[in-house]
């Protein structure tokens, strides 16, 4: 069995009962293969598309024109318009527009993420189909193809995660492509001197490093503040299918190395009243194995700070080590989705060397 799959299969949220396994996200191909019928491929022939329009984080949503005012809109919303996971407060997961076809052509056929519903009567079973690179470069399209309105209203409701899913998948991803070409030159050399290659946003210039260990920040000082986490911690084939070793070793190393603005404080873990951590534990696999991702909330001990953060925690077996690398976001007066954001997709292009 995989390191990680072994160590982390018992993990789930707080709110499960202990032996609840681990919620698991496969690659995308691997996924869809297994569970969906794929009828549209990439195009990567097309090697003069424009350049894909729209903000990291926007969705465009298209429908036949004649179920605009139908109730497979509101389907569609609890899809594209429910609540973003684990940012502590309430923002969408996408900025979505939704459009009637007949508009799409002249404006929005250049969107970087698209799903598009059709009703075809001569369609047998309701599928969805997965296009890449169809009229500019990056772009993901989304097709769920139904002959009749009740089957496409029931597919939807029952992949409503699978979709949010890869349409997330493709965002960070094309994201992380764009750090590839442009990001901050200053915590790329920090971190090779650790062994490690990373691209984060370009405007994170304050770096602290330690013994295995680096913090990266925008440093802007009130609000806005995207910051980058790196550490290694020694592997010695431990049990860490407990949540609560993986909070205390956390913990250990943010008090050491995240001070706050005044003496006795330090970042932690956020909890509730209850005393348990306030995290959202998934098992990833991708081509690479087995990785936890968790989503959670972090405050300052003993201050007023907090926010939202992710990690990727992965085991390299061959150095002994637990490699954690982690992005947090402070913004309390700002929106937060799209700030984490930018730091997740940095952790998308973390590489040893």
């Amino acid at each position: 069995m995989n390191i990680l799959a072994n160590m982390f299969s018992k993990i789930g949220p707080k709110a499960l009962r202990p032996s609840t396994p681990l919620p698991v996200r496969e690659g995308v191909a691997v996924s869809i293969l297994l569970t969906l019928v794929l009828f549209a491929s990439c195009k990567d022939d097309k090697p003069t598309l424009p350049d894909a329009k729209g903000t990291p984080s926007e969705l465009l949503v298209v429908i036949p024109s004649s179920l605009v005012d139908s109730d497979i809109a509101d389907t569609l919303q609890t899809i594209t318009d429910c609540d973003a996971p684990g940012l502590g407060s309430a923002e969408r997961i996408f900025r979505t527009m939704t459009i009637g076809e007949r508009g799409y052509e002249k404006v929005y056929k250049l969107m970087h993420s698209q799903l598009r519903v059709e009703l075809d009567p001569s369609q047998g079973k309701t599928a969805l189909g997965v296009a890449r690179d169809v009229n500019a470069r990056p772009q993901l399209q989304l097709v769920v193809r139904a002959s009749k309105l009740a089957d496409l209203r029931q597919f939807l409701s029952r992949n409503r995660e699978r979709i949010q899913y890869l349409i997330l998948d493709f965002q960070l991803e094309r994201y992380a492509d764009m750090l590839r070409g442009k990001h901050s030159k200053k915590v790329t050399t920090e971190m090779r001197r650790l062994g490690y290659d990373v691209s984060m946003p370009v405007d994170m210039q304050s770096a602290k490093r330690g013994k295995d260990f680096l913090w990266a920040s925008s440093n802007r000082g009130g609000d806005k503040d995207i910051n980058f986490v790196f550490y290694t911690l020694p592997w010695s084939g431990e049990d860490l299918s407990d949540l609560d070793y993986y909070v205390r070793k956390r913990d250990s190393v943010m008090r050491a190395n995240i001070p706050g603005p005044q003496e006795g404080q330090w970042m932690q873990t956020s909890r509730t009243p209850e005393g348990e951590p306030v995290l959202w534990p998934m098992l990833r696999r991708d081509e690479d194995g087995d990785w936890l991702e968790v989503r959670g909330l972090w405050d300052m001990h003993g201050g007023f700070m907090g926010g939202p953060f992710v990690a990727q925690v992965r085991v390299d077996s061959v150095a002994r080590k637990v490699v954690c690398a982690e992005g947090f976001v402070f913004s309390p007066n700002s929106a937060k989705r799209d700030l984490l954001r930018s730091v997740e997709a940095g952790l998308r292009t973390l590489r040893k060397l």
